[in-house]
């Protein structure tokens, strides 16, 4: 009498419908966090390119004050945004050791070596990034607090 394996089984040794599966949920979590950090960017220009129009038409207009609210909230802009961006970098970084193993594991059980393509910067990389686009925000900023509080 032979046991008979219930429809849809596979058996133990084949598991790459379940390392696919699992690729895929790395690779949509990865690439939403991605997604996210490239959303915030994208409106946190935008909205530094509307106060910079503002803080400009209020120095032209001698409206120090307005401009200095003007520098100071972007100011805060900045700081709220570079805590959410680097926030999702962190987040996404989380996913690439899964990523690399998975991609490994899908690789030798396929014999396809140009699958293995994840190869990720570091974490410190990123940082460095994000650390230098918001500095130099910050200094522009500062700078221009720094003009409407002397006139």
């Amino acid at each position: 009498m032979t046991v008979s394996e219930p429809p849809g089984e596979r058996p133990p040794g084949d598991d790459t419908a379940l390392l696919t599966a699992a690729l895929n949920h790395y690779w949509a979590m990865h690439d939403g966090r991605f997604n996210r950090v490239f959303q915030t960017i994208n409106y946190y220009l935008v909205a530094t390119a509307i106060l910079f129009t503002a803080y400009t038409s209020a120095t032209n207009g001698k409206h120090y004050g307005v401009a200095t609210a003007l520098a100071l909230a972007g100011l805060g802009i900045t700081a709220l945004t570079a805590a959410a961006v680097l926030g999702n970098l962190n987040a996404a970084a989380l996913a690439e050791p899964g990523l690399a193993e998975l991609q490994n594991r899908m690789a030798g059980r396929l014999r396809i070596d140009p699958i293995r393509t994840a190869t990720f910067p570091t974490r410190t990389q990123r940082r460095v990034g994000a650390a230098l686009m918001f500095g130099l925000a910050t200094l522009l900023q500062i700078s221009g607090l720094l003009y409407a509080l002397i006139h």
